[in-house]
């Protein structure tokens, strides 16, 4: 139980620090294949403790969470800490409050027209997306967060080293996994579900620890749009 918790607080702790979409994580990570009743209530259990320290003790993991470093006995000590607090009370919500309308979806992004034709070209040779030929149009309406466009994706590693290429260059700000996520600009290979920020910070993450030729070779095409 406690070195799962610690995977998944490990694997929090990277999201925690690219905007983590608390939801999209506590379900992405709900369910285990086990059929044995300890282990699934081991497991409930876990995912409660971690939900709980993201949403009701952001001043325990803020620290740690920022830190270069984060242990098995500080996940441990962190635990310990989170049995001895108590909730947060619910915030109460009058009905004269105004309710506040979210900021659009934005990349924050300005391309020029040689840059986006490099983005589409580099799209095409790697073939990132389910399509036979990228147009210019259609990275213009994802990166312009066009409501209702998505693009279904070939391989998700390497859309997420092409975004991740965008922020290294300071092309795109660094929500981007958000804003993709919020949007519901892209769709999984098979059509059937929309890719969420959880799912593309595991993909970055898998490349980042294996990078291949491919991935090399998207960083170098995006980094030669600034020169």
């Amino acid at each position: 139980m406690a070195e799962e918790l610690f995977e998944l607080l490990s694997e929090a702790r990277e999201l925690y620090l690219q905007n983590v979409i608390v939801d999209d994580f506590i379900n992405s990570h709900r369910y285990i294949n086990c059929d044995s009743a300890v282990c699934r209530n081991c497991h409930e259990m876990n995912i409660h403790i971690v939900k709980g320290l993201l949403t009701e003790c952001t001043h325990l993991i803020q620290p740690l969470f920022t830190t270069s470093h984060f242990s098995f006995e500080e996940c441990m000590e962190l635990r310990r800490q989170y049995d001895r607090s108590e909730p947060l009370p619910t915030p109460v919500v009058h009905h004269t409050d105004k309710v506040t309308d979210a900021p659009p979806l934005s990349f924050g992004c300005n391309f020029t027209q040689e840059q986006m034709t490099g983005i589409v070209s580099c799209a095409n040779t790697y073939h990132l997306f389910c399509v036979s030929m990228l147009r210019i149009e259609d990275m213009e309406a994802l990166f312009s967060c066009k409501e209702g466009f998505h693009l279904r994706v070939n391989n998700l590693r390497h859309v997420a080293i092409l975004f991740d290429a965008l922020l290294e260059n300071s092309f795109i700000q660094s929500r981007w996994q958000s804003v993709l996520d919020k949007g519901r600009f892209l769709l999984s290979k098979d059509g059937t579900r929309f890719i969420t920020a959880s799912n593309l910070s595991s993909a970055l993450s898998a490349v980042r620890n294996n990078k291949t030729a491919v991935a090399y070779g998207i960083k170098r095409v995006i980094k030669e749009l600034k020169l």
